[in-house]
């Protein structure tokens, strides 16, 4: 018995792509044969899921996509309180993949049958039990020894004999050979052949283009040429009110992020997550090391050394956008497709409107009898009447003119499952926040968008519709 394995997944690999184990057995035409996969959580080795899997018809391969289990293992990390870095524990799961295989127990006997007391024994290693029901097939179809084919009890048995009952005197030819299977066609279960351990899908979906080019290498961060867990450009615009809290791969050691401003000053901050991934603020309102008054913009990255400034990442950097800074601005922070929650600013007109539900019935008018036996009813009574009144508030936000980059990044605000509103309030003189509304779940209603190319289009600008995610109750 031997198991090849044909493909794995990338030992860190997005969950929301495929995930595609493919396996080869010596044993796949054996009767009833299928591939056994189990899943395993790494860190508590308990078994997350069981599948069985019927060999290709081509080629007889197992083969075994994973990706929709590992997506329900996997979610996403937000603490918008957090101005340093938090393990992200969510944002990946780690898991070990156990092939194996079943089939149809049966043994194969080419040894003469021998007589045990006027009984018919089978010599060949097997794993029978006296009352046992077995089904015996004889190479020439039981023309030789027609008693012997078929259905039968065990007598007896060793493990390396069994008596049948079946009379010696019926058999006519000791050396046919033949085949022995139980009747309920019990099978052989063995697991754990093929072992893969510690691999990692994480919150990501590439695009179908791009995913066929991943490299789990471009994410593991040793040289200046890798990146963050993260689609927003590495030129942005923000303005001082964002925030940013963005994902990245990293050994589970200490290591740091670093801050570079455009007036030379330099920060940095420990990571000392001992998960797969961390989630770093990095945004303009949340880096929490620095003040960006005045500032026109800041790099940073990930270092790799606990001694010495290394650029282990790309540099992303920040542009400070103090274009149209008025009293009071939207911001939507929302989920991209590689697991990091990035912000786009509406610094222009927005308009809020309500929507209200309401269901309506017509009530009979009680009325009454007045002094003169008369009877009548008071004009503030209600014939048709009100209840379960909601309120769903929409906005309608505008975006100030943006890069090619940002318009084509803005369809993950669009796209995404995750979205948060708020609302920011500055001084116009110096640009600082003085206040900012806690974040609100909303969903975009806009269904259609356009992604602007500057060779079509030199000035880009967005608008979407929300609403918010709860509802407002209205008593009565």
């Amino acid at each position: 018995m031997a198991q090849t394995l044909i493909a794995s997944p990338q030992d860190f690999s997005p969950a929301y792509n495929p995930l595609k184990f493919i396996v080869d057995s010596t044993n796949k035409n054996n009767t009833g044969f299928r591939y056994i996969f189990d899943i395993y959580n790494t860190s508590t080795s308990d078994k997350v899921a069981e599948y069985k899997v019927l060999p290709r018809y081509n080629d007889g391969y197992g083969e075994q996509d994973i990706s929709k289990l590992i997506q329900n293992l996997v979610s996403w990390d937000l603490d918008t309180l957090s101005t340093t870095h938090i393990a992200a524990p969510n944002s990946s799961f780690t898991y070990d993949v156990n092939i194996g295989e079943e089939y149809v127990y049966e043994v194969n006997y080419i040894s003469s049958l021998t007589d045990a007391s006027g009984s018919v024994q089978i010599n060949v290693t097997n794993s029978f039990a006296a009352g046992d029901q077995v089904i015996i097939t004889q190479a020439d179809g039981g023309v030789a020894n027609p008693q012997l084919e078929g259905l039968h009890t065990v007598v007896s048995a060793t493990g390396s004999t069994f008596v049948v009952n079946v009379n010696w005197s019926t058999i006519t030819n000791a050396a046919i050979d033949g085949s022995v299977t139980y009747a309920d066609k019990r099978k052989t279960i063995i697991r754990d052949i093929t072992v893969v351990d510690n691999l990692i899908g994480y919150n990501a979906a590439f695009r179908w283009t791009d995913w066929a080019s991943y490299d789990e290498e471009n994410y593991t961060l040793d040289d200046n040429t890798k990146l963050w867990l993260t689609n927003q450009p590495q030129s942005y615009r923000m303005t001082p009110g964002q925030d940013a809290w963005l994902n990245l791969r990293k050994p589970k050691l200490t290591h740091t992020v670093r801050f570079e401003l455009s007036d030379s000053s330099t920060f940095s901050k420990s990571i000392t997550s001992l998960r797969d991934i961390a989630q770093i603020a990095v945004g303009p309102n949340n880096n929490g090391l620095f003040s960006v008054d005045g500032i026109e913009w800041y790099d940073f990255w990930f270092d790799n050394s606990t001694t010495l400034s290394n650029q282990d990442s790309v540099k992303y950097r920040v542009y400070i956008d103090t274009r149209n800074l008025i009293n009071e601005e939207y911001q939507i922070l929302f989920l991209d497709r590689m697991g990091s929650f990035s912000s786009f600013a509406f610094q222009l007109k927005n308009y809020e409107r309500g929507d209200i539900s309401r269901e309506v019935f017509n009530r009979r008018v009680e009325g009454y009898v007045n002094a003169s036996d008369n009877w009548t009813y008071s004009t503030e009574d209600f014939g048709f009447n009100q209840l379960n009144l909601n309120v769903v508030k929409n906005l309608d936000l505008n975006t100030d003119w943006m890069t090619e980059e940002m318009g084509q990044y803005y369809e993950e605000l669009m796209t995404s499952p995750m979205t948060f509103l708020r609302k920011v309030s500055y001084d116009c003189t110096d640009g600082l926040v003085v206040s900012a509304s806690t974040y609100q779940p909303v969903i975009v209603n806009t269904s259609t968008y356009e992604i602007y190319q500057q060779r079509n289009k030199n000035l880009i600008r967005q608008n979407v519709n929300v609403r918010f995610a709860n509802q407002d109750n209205v008593n009565g």
